[in-house]
């Protein structure tokens, strides 16, 4: 069967144009729509029934497809794929991003980061002056898991897409990227390797337990050959007044005064997120942290190894954190929300050295599983799905540094590929306090829900102060030019046949169904419109 070729308008035609030499993704994407508009229980106020959404099930993604829908406020929770029905839900959420290749950090930022370096170096426990500012902040509800509205109805499995058939060119290329008008071409300092390496203990070596934690014997109090602590203050002090005095020195060797010497000021360059990040560890750190970036989808021999422990630890910290029953958090609960995906892995010769598509960042701390962030490798962006870790280490402030860590990957992946600089945070939601701590992590931009333009957060928090719901956008004239959409276009994936909406609207389609596929077409956007598979019976 062939199907011409789609465009959508003009401005599609000239990057496809600029994009002629990139590798195409090979995959497609097959979804079914559920109209359902009934209101659901809230996680972030509680409400029983007034939080809406909409909502498909994605049997299969292209990575490229992906990241033109979370650019319209889509996000996924496993296969399942929803989109907030902003001017009606309770709590309005807002897709959020930020630029890592200008991320500025923060002053509790930067204290995180120094702790997970002293505590590498040296050990030791010390609790954080305040709590975390995070969604993992307070027992509560998980907020992230939404449970689909229906199960699929449709079973694609056996459809592949016919080699005569032509998958429409405007499908998001690895190289493809769209103008934005709050992009800025910077450049990140090279990264060191991804793990933070220090030589510990093997796991079953007699010195350590099953966890790969070292067997403490009992203290016999301080070392008495070893000279005493002495406070940071005093030795920062004796460095400067050895300093004075060595340029003191070379005055006198020059024949000058000390007196008049002139001391020039050095420039204070900013640390970068790198260097805090691989701040030296002394040559005989005490614990070591390793980090590694496993395939989830398809699984990898990494992710299969690992996975007994990544459930006994999302198990842990669901009933720790978010008081559920195990029954709720059971490994079939584990694998729908967090290890099932529909993104199709790509590996073109000039992506990331993994390739695009879904992932754990796994977090080791002595041979020991103590946090995983579940991530999508895409086009443009890194999209954060879920953080959760070992409760044992929340001292650490986990979620912000797996944070940090997870912008540093953005930033290595820059490096190889030009237009993947976003660091993508999923929702912030500005009327639920606890969740605005997504706004910390600068510069960040708010997607506005009317003409799906990238707003600076600094602009738009001052109007979402007065109403959770609003028009991020200030300028009035502009408008979503995706979201006109001819629904003939639209292809449609009936009894394993690919063909057009108006097509199959002649020969099929029931009197009420033009109704709902034109609202699928304004929520996915004429970009999206014309490259997904719509599943119809």
């Amino acid at each position: 069967m062939d199907i011409p070729e789609l465009r959508q308008y003009g401005q599609l035609a000239r990057e496809d144009k600029l994009n002629m030499a990139a590798e195409k993704d090979p995959g497609y994407s097959i979804v079914e729509y559920m109209r359902g508009h009934s209101g659901y229980k809230c996680g972030y106020c509680k409400s029983s029934d007034t939080n809406f959404s909409h909502g498909m099930w994605a049997h299969r993604m292209a990575v490229g497809d992906y990241q033109a829908l979370i650019d319209r406020g889509w996000r996924r929770s496993g296969k399942y794929c929803y989109k907030p029905t902003m001017d009606k839900t309770c709590c309005p959420m807002y897709t959020i991003k930020c630029d890592a290749l200008e991320i500025k950090l923060s002053k509790s930022q930067k204290k995180v980061l120094k702790r997970m370096n002293r505590y590498l170096s040296y050990g030791g426990r010390k609790e954080c002056g305040t709590p975390e500012m995070d969604s993992t902040g307070a027992v509560g509800e998980n907020e992230e898991y939404v449970k689909p509205k229906s199960e699929a109805k449709f079973d694609v499995s056996s459809f592949s897409l016919p080699k005569s058939s032509a998958i429409p060119e405007q499908r998001l290329q690895m190289s493809n990227t769209k103008s934005d008008s709050n992009e800025a071409s910077a450049g990140s300092k090279p990264k060191a390797s991804e793990a933070t390496s220090a030589l510990s203990p093997s796991k079953d070596s007699p010195n350590s337990n099953q966890d790969g934690r070292k067997n403490v014997s009992q203290g016999i109090g301080p070392d008495a050959s070893r000279p005493p602590c002495r406070k940071a203050k005093v030795i920062r002090q004796e460095r400067r007044e050895a300093k004075l005095a060595k340029r003191a020195l070379e005055s006198l060797g020059r024949g000058e005064s000390p007196m008049e010497t002139k001391v020039s000021k050095q420039s204070n360059t900013e640390k970068s997120l790198e260097d805090f990040l691989y701040e030296p560890l002394p040559a005989n750190p005490v614990h070591n942290l390793e980090v590694r970036l496993v395939r989830s989808q398809p699984s990898s021999a990494e992710f299969l190894q690992s996975f007994k422990k990544a459930h006994r630890l999302y198990q842990k910290y669901q009933i720790t954190i978010h008081g559920d029953t195990a029954d709720k958090c059971n490994e079939s609960q584990f694998k729908r929300f967090l290890c099932n995906s529909p993104l199709e892995p790509w590996q073109p010769g000039n992506g990331p050295e993994q390739g695009y598509g879904s992932f754990h960042h796994q977090y080791w701390m002595d041979g020991r599983l103590i946090a995983v962030g579940v991530l999508d490798i895409l086009p443009h962006c890194v999209s954060s799905v879920y953080l959760y870790y070992d409760p044992e280490y929340s001292f650490l402030s986990l979620g912000t540094y797996a944070s940090l860590r997870e912008l540093a990957l953005v930033r290595e992946l820059q490096r190889r590929i030009a237009p993947l600089k976003w660091y993508y945070m999923g929702f912030y939601i500005h009327s639920c306090l606890k969740m605005r701590y997504k706004g910390k992590y600068k510069p960040s931009f708010l997607l506005c829900p009317e003409t799906y333009e990238w707003i600076p957060i600094e602009l738009a928090t001052p109007k979402l102060d007065k109403a959770k719901y609003c028009r991020l956008n200030d300028n009035v004239s502009a408008v979503d030019v995706n979201g006109l959409v001819d629904i003939n276009k639209i292809l449609v994936l009936h009894n394993r046949n690919l063909v057009r909406y108006g097509d199959y609207q002649s020969h099929f389609a029931d009197d009420d169904e033009e109704e709902e596929v034109k609202e699928y077409a304004s929520l996915v956007g004429a970009k999206s419109a014309y490259t997904l598979f719509l599943c119809r019976s």
